[in-house]
C-alpha cells in the first residue's frame, strides 16, 4: 500500500482482534513503544500499516488491506467506514470500465452518447452518496411542542442534580422561540448568530409602538419580548397589597408613548435603549473539552432568544455549534433545524427550502388529540399540488407528540379505550391513515413520541432510518447504473442501435412540437394568496400589509410564486404523462437492445430533473416579477391596512381586496401577462429544447 492509514482505524482493527499492544509487538518483532508510538500518530505509512494489519490475522485487518490497496482513479477515496463504501468501489469499477471501452478499438462513435450520460450519471448520484451530510427538519405550529420534542430525541438536554433531562432549549406553551435555530457539527461548541439589521429593528419596533399607540398590528408576542428585554421596557405585574387584591400590570413602553404622545419620538427613544451599537457579536466558542458545556450552550442560547445577552443583536436565525459526539450516535453528519412556529399560511420560503431539500428529512409535527394535524396536511397537499418530489423520494415523515395520558383516553371503533400506551399509538395510527385516506391523500412513515415516557433513542433511530431510506434510493440508481455499463460494453449492437436512435429522435421530436404550446391558466396565481390570506393570522397580514408583503410569516411575492407553481403544474401534468409514455413506449419496442433502453432510461430520469427545474424556476419568475408590482400597489395595501381593526372579518375582507386587485388592476393584470410570457420561455428553454436535443441523431454520429 502506497497510501498513508488513519491509525485509528489500525486501532478499531486490534480491538476487534481481541489483541492488545504487547502481543501484536510480539507478532510484529518490534519494543511494544513501537505499536505504541504509531497508533499515537494520525496517519501510519503504508507499508508499515499493512505489515500492523497483516499481524492482526483477522477478516477486518484485510478488508483494510485490501481496501487501501485498490486504485481510486474517478472518485475521491471514501473513508472505510463510510456506510455505502462498497456501493462506491462498484461504481469507481464501472467507471474504469467505461474508461476502457472508450479508448479501445471497438468502440463506435453512436455509443459516445450513451457513454457520455451514462458516466455523467454515476458520478451524479456518487456525489449523493459520497457525502454523508444530511438535514432533519422539524416544523409544526406553534405550541405543538417540537423544541422540547427535537431537544430529547437529538439529546440536546441539560439534568438538574436529580438527573431530570431539560432542553437546553428555552421552552414553554407556545411562542417561545423568537427564530429558527440550527444545529450544526463543528469541532468545538459554540453559538452564531445571525440578527437583523438596525433597519428591520427600527420596522419592528415601529410596529411595536404603532400597535401600542393606535391599536395597528402589533407584533409577535416573542418579537415584542426581544424588544422590550432589549430597551428594558417590559411589562411587569405588581401584586396586590392584600390577598383579596388582584395583581396589576405596569406597562413602561406604553407608560413611555404616554409621556412622549409622539410616535417617531417613542421609537427613536426605544432604539437608543436597545444600544445597538455595543450589540455587534455574530457568536461565541467553547472548548470541546470544557465540562458543563450544554449548560453554557443553554444559559446563553436563552439569553441570545429572550434578547437578555448584552452582546447579541436581535436573532433571525441561531446555530448551535457542536461536535458530532454530543448528538446521539449515527453515520451521518446530521444538521438539526428547528424551524419557526407555524402561524396560518405554510407558504414560507424557510419551509420550502427545507422540504424541497434532497438531502433534509422533514419531520412535520402535531398533537396527538388532532393528528395529523392542520399543518401537516397543508404541507402535504402543497406538495403535491407544487409537484414537489418531495413525497416521492420519501422525506417527508410525521411525528404525533401526545402529552400527559391522551394516549390512553383515545375511544376506538368499539368505544373502548386501550389497554396500553402502545395500543393507543396504534388506534390513533388507524385514524391518521383514514385521515388520509379521506382527503385523497398519500400516507407518510408516522411516528409516536412522548417527551418523558418515550425512549428518545427509538425516534433517532427511527430518523435516521429515514435518511437511509432516502440514500437507498441513490444507491439502487447506483447499482442500475453500474449494470448499464456492463451491458453497453459486452451487448451493444451498433447497426441496430443507430436504426433505434433514427425511430427515436423522429419520435420526440414530433411529441416536443405536439406539446410546445403550454395549455391555458387554469388557477390563476392570485387565488392562492387569496387562499392563504383567509387562514393567517391578521397579525401577520396586518404586518405584511405594513411592509408592502414583504413579511415572513406571509410572504406576498412568495405566495403568488408559488400560485404560479401551482397552475403551471396543474396545466402541464397531463403534458408530461403523456411524455412519459411515449417514453416507455420506445423502451417497449427497444427493450431487445441494452444500450437503446438506457438511454430512453436515462432520457425519462432527465425529463424528471427537468420537471422539478421548471416548476421552481417559474416559482422564482413568478416572485420575481410581481415583486415590484407589489411595491407600487399603494392603494391596494392602503385599503388593507385600513381595514385593520375594524372588527370581525379581516382575513375574509383582505382576501376579497386582494382578488378584485388582480382581477380588476390593469398593472396586476399586464404583470400576470409577464409572468405568463416567461412561463412559455422557461418552458421552451427547460423541457421542449432539452427533449429535442437530447434525442437528437446525426448519422455521422
Amino acid at each position: 500500500m502506497n497510501v498513508q492509514i488513519p491509525t485509528h482505524l489500525l486501532r478499531l482493527a486490534r480491538e476487534k482482534a481481541g489483541v492488545n499492544q504487547t502481543g501484536l509487538a510480539v507478532e510484529l518483532g518490534v519494543n511494544a513503544s513501537v505499536v505504541s508510538r504509531l497508533e499515537a500518530s494520525e496517519q501510519a505509512d503504508g507499508k508499515m500499516a499493512e505489515r500492523y494489519l497483516r499481524a492482526l490475522k483477522s477478516d477486518f485487518a484485510n478488508e483494510i488491506v485490501a481496501f487501501f490497496s485498490d486504485q481510486w482513479r474517478h472518485i475521491e477515496r471514501p473513508d472505510f467506514l463510510h456506510p455505502d463504501r462498497s456501493v462506491l468501489w462498484d461504481a469507481e469499477r464501472a467507471l474504469q470500465t467505461l474508461e476502457t471501452f472508450e479508448k479501445g478499438d471497438q468502440f463506435e462513435p453512436i455509443l459516445q452518447d450513451p457513454l457520455t450520460k451514462l458516466r455523467n450519471r454515476i458520478i451524479s448520484e456518487v456525489d449523493f452518496i459520497r457525502h454523508k451530510e444530511h438535514g432533519i427538519a422539524f416544523i409544526g405550529e406553534i405550541g405543538v411542542g417540537k423544541t422540547t420534542a427535537l431537544s430529547f430525541v437529538t439529546n440536546l438536554v441539560t439534568r438538574n442534580k436529580e438527573e431530570e433531562p431539560k432542553s437546553i432549549f428555552p421552552t414553554g406553551s407556545g411562542r417561545t422561540t423568537v427564530c429558527e435555530v440550527a444545529i450544526k457539527i463543528a469541532p468545538a461548541f459554540g453559538i452564531a448568530v445571525d440578527c437583523l439589521t438596525e433597519d428591520q429593528i427600527r420596522r419592528l419596533v415601529t410596529d411595536l409602538v404603532s400597535g401600542l399607540k393606535f391599536g395597528k398590528s402589533g407584533l409577535p408576542s416573542e418579537l415584542e419580548r426581544v424588544i422590550r428585554s432589549m430597551a428594558d421596557l417590559r411589562r411587569v405585574i405588581v401584586r396586590g397589597k392584600k390577598p383579596s387584591e388582584k395583581p396589576s400590570t405596569v406597562d413602561h413602553l406604553k407608560n413611555l408613548i404616554d409621556k412622549f404622545d409622539d410616535v417617531d419620538a417613542v421609537i427613536g427613544e426605544v432604539m437608543a435603549r436597545m444600544k445597538l451599537e455595543t450589540r455587534t457579536e455574530t457568536q461565541m466558542i467553547l472548548s470541546r473539552d470544557t465540562e458543563g458545556s450544554m449548560e453554557w450552550l443553554s444559559s446563553n442560547i436563552s439569553k441570545i432568544n429572550y434578547g437578555q445577552h448584552a452582546k447579541f443583536s436581535v436573532p433571525h436565525r441561531i446555530t448551535v455549534l457542536l461536535p458530532l459526539e454530543a448528538l446521539r450516535e449515527t453515520p451521518f453528519l446530521i444538521s438539526v433545524i428547528d424551524t419557526k412556529g407555524v402561524e396560518g399560511t405554510t407558504q414560507r420560503p424557510d419551509l420550502m427550502a427545507q422540504i424541497e431539500d434532497p438531502r433534509t428529512v422533514t419531520v412535520l409535527c402535531c398533537k396527538f388529540s388532532d393528528a395529523p394535524g392542520g399543518v401537516p396536511l397543508s404541507i402535504i397537499r402543497e406538495t403535491i399540488d407544487a409537484g414537489s418530489d418531495a413525497l416521492a423520494s420519501e422525506r417527508l415523515c410525521l411525528l404525533v407528540l401526545p402529552r400527559n395520558d391522551e394516549a390512553l383516553k383515545i375511544v376506538n371503533d368499539a368505544g373502548d379505550t386501550p389497554a396500553d400506551v402502545a395500543e393507543g399509538y396504534t388506534v390513533r395510527e388507524a385514524q391518521i391513515e383514514q385521515q388520509f385516506a379521506t382527503d385523497g391523500l398519500p400516507s407518510i412513515p408516522i411516528n409516536f413520541f412522548q417527551v418523558g415516557a418515550d425512549a428518545p433513542e427509538d425516534v433517532w433511530h427511527w430518523l435516521t432510518s429515514r435518511i437511509e431510506a432516502i440514500r437507498t434510493a441513490k444507491v439502487e440508481r447506483i447499482t442500475r447504473h453500474v449494470a448499464a455499463v456492463e451491458n453497453l460494453v459486452t451487448n451493444a449492437d451498433v447497426a441496430k442501435t443507430r436504426e433505434a436512435r433514427r425511430t427515436i429522435a423522429d419520435t420526440i421530436a414530433k411529441a416536443a412540437e405536439r406539446f410546445r404550446t403550454l395549455p391555458n391558466v387554469v388557477r390563476p396565481a392570485h387565488l392562492n394568496l387569496v387562499a392563504e390570506a383567509k387562514k393567517t393570522h391578521q397579525n401577520s397580514i396586518a404586518a405584511s400589509v405594513n411592509r408592502k408583503g414583504n413579511w415572513e410569516n406571509f410572504p406576498v411575492a412568495h405566495i403568488l410564486g408559488q400560485g404560479v407553481r401551482i397552475d403551471v403544474n396543474l396545466r402541464t401534468k397531463d403534458t408530461f404523462v403523456r411524455i412519459d409514455e411515449a417514453i416507455e413506449g420506445l423502451k417497449d419496442d427497444f427493450a431487445h437492445l441494452s444500450d437503446v433502453a438506457q438511454f430512453l432510461e436515462n432520457l425519462k430520469d432527465d425529463v424528471e430533473e427537468w420537471h422539478k427545474d421548471f416548476l421552481t424556476r417559474v416559482a422564482l419568475a413568478g416572485r420575481n416579477l410581481f415583486t415590484p408590482y407589489l411595491g407600487s400597489a399603494t392603494e391596494m395595501w392602503d385599503r388593507c391596512e385600513k381595514r385593520y381593526g375594524g372588527g370581525a372579518g379581516y382575513r375574509v375582507d383582505v382576501s376579497g381586496i386582494f382578488q378584485e386587485q388582480f382581477e380588476s388592476d390593469t398593472g396586476a393584470m399586464t404583470t400576470a401577462q409577464k409572468v405568463e410570457g416567461q412561463v412559455a420561455a422557461i418552458w421552451e428553454q427547460i423541457i421542449i429544447e432539452p427533449l429535442k436535443d437530447a434525442s437528437a441523431f446525426s448519422e455521422e454520429d
